[in-house]
């Protein structure tokens, strides 16, 4: 991926131009493909925290599993808690509901702080002597925890955002994990062009992400109503439609054990007054939404229509899908 990197612009920009044309996708989005592998190669190969990282989430779900055929412009990592300075096990040490928040918001402060003061300065100094050029690289305002990559754009895309964004946090689960290969887009099409058009990376396993997904919409299942859906959150009906549509869905229900360490990691580390989380289990399980946020759902899921490729289910077909899910996963 590096001599892609590299090359001028013009001939990277046509790669990127030709790969669209056979994808059927915007030149942004197989731009912003590349980019997004391109940084994950460089973390997890070349740079200070290799060892220290691993990937999640959805964007993992698309690249990593082939999954879901959705472009996701966010990379989910996981930091090892022991790099801002917290023993293997001192998470887990039993603690008063405060005590336990008072954790938190400190392993989150530290989190901060090493993204500021270590973590991005490095990424800055490498890619620079990478590339050879300039690096815009920058804390995300409204959220401290996400370092912002404004890669060099050759396309402008209203409807996808023209940065990646590193959404970094050491309170998330490393386990299970394996590696896997990742190729961009454009090095699917033209393999030949690429000195190293895959490149492999620690993942969390999808059977892990698919109890994330549920336990995410069983907790919106119970949103209040004076509190707003965040953007684009119908993603996560389309990304758990998927899933049950593939063997995870099995190898989820085979590891229900799964489901409970889910759980109990969100309680202790994400409590959620509203969400229900101790009705998250088999018998009591709730992914519907309710029926006042059905609207603003769907039209969330129809603005993010540009971002799935292939199959385009309607929104009223993954709702009936996950009525089913919900349906199985009581009935285990």
């Amino acid at each position: 991926m590096r001599n892609i990197a590299k090359i001028n612009e013009k001939d990277r920009k046509a790669l990127f131009q030709n790969t669209a044309a056979k994808m059927g996708l915007t030149n942004a989005i197989i731009e912003k493909d590349f980019w997004v592998c391109f940084m994950l190669d460089y973390l997890f190969h070349r740079s200070e925290w290799k060892d220290n990282i691993a990937f999640k989430g959805g964007t993992s779900l698309s690249k990593s599993y082939g999954l879901i055929e959705r472009f996701s412009e966010d990379i989910d990592l996981i930091l090892d808690w022991r790099v801002i300075g917290f023993t293997l096990n001192e998470p887990w040490e039993d603690r008063s509901n405060t005590k336990q928040d008072i954790f938190n918001k400190e392993a989150n402060r530290r989190t901060e702080e090493f993204l500021k003061e270590t973590f991005m300065p490095s990424v800055i100094a490498d890619l620079q002597a990478e590339l050879d050029i300039s690096v815009n690289c920058y804390i995300e305002e409204s959220d401290p925890q996400t370092v912002v990559f404004a890669y060099n754009r050759s396309f402008e895309d209203a409807s996808i955002l023209p940065v990646i964004r590193l959404e970094i946090g050491a309170l998330a689960a490393w386990t299970p994990a394996e590696l896997k290969p990742i190729t961009p887009y454009a090095a699917i099409q033209y393999p030949k062009l690429f000195t190293e058009p895959t490149t492999n990376i620690l993942t969390v396993l999808p059977k892990r992400t698919f109890w994330e997904k549920v336990t995410i919409l069983h907790r919106e299942a119970y949103r209040p109503e004076n509190k707003t859906f965040p953007a684009r959150y119908s993603r996560h009906y389309y990304d758990l439609y998927c899933m049950m549509n593939s063997s995870v869905k099995d190898d989820a229900f085979a590891d229900i054990e799964l489901l409970d360490k889910v759980v109990q990691f969100k309680k202790k580390f994400y409590r959620c007054p509203w969400a229900k989380y101790e009705e998250a289990k088999v018998g009591t399980m709730n992914l519907m939404p309710p029926e006042r946020n059905l609207q603003v759902l769907k039209e969330d899921y129809e603005h993010m229509q540009n971002m799935i490729f292939g199959d385009k289910p309607d929104f009223e077909v993954i709702l009936k899908g996950i009525e089913q899910l919900e349906k199985e996963i009581n009935e285990i």
